[in-house]
């Protein structure tokens, strides 16, 4: 699998651009303000949290970069 790869929750509010099978940012919009995370998995449920969003399970969905970057930077 190439990287980084991006992910979406269902919800829309957070959106995850993972860097490697241990690393990822999380976006989170929480109404007007956005909040940028870097997470290091460090535990077993962290990188189970990694490996359900490259899998697209549960509530995680395909995520456009652009749409991701635009967050980001705008």
């Amino acid at each position: 699998m190439d990287f980084p790869q991006y992910r979406k929750h269902l919800s829309g509010k957070n959106f995850y651009i993972i860097t490697d099978p241990s690393h990822f940012t999380e976006i989170q919009l929480i109404g007007s303000k956005k909040i940028i995370l870097e997470i290091k998995a460090n535990t077993y449920f962290e990188t189970l949290r990694i490996q359900e969003m490259l899998n697209e399970s549960d509530c995680y969905l395909l995520a456009d970069e652009k749409d991701i970057e635009a967050l980001i930077n705008g």
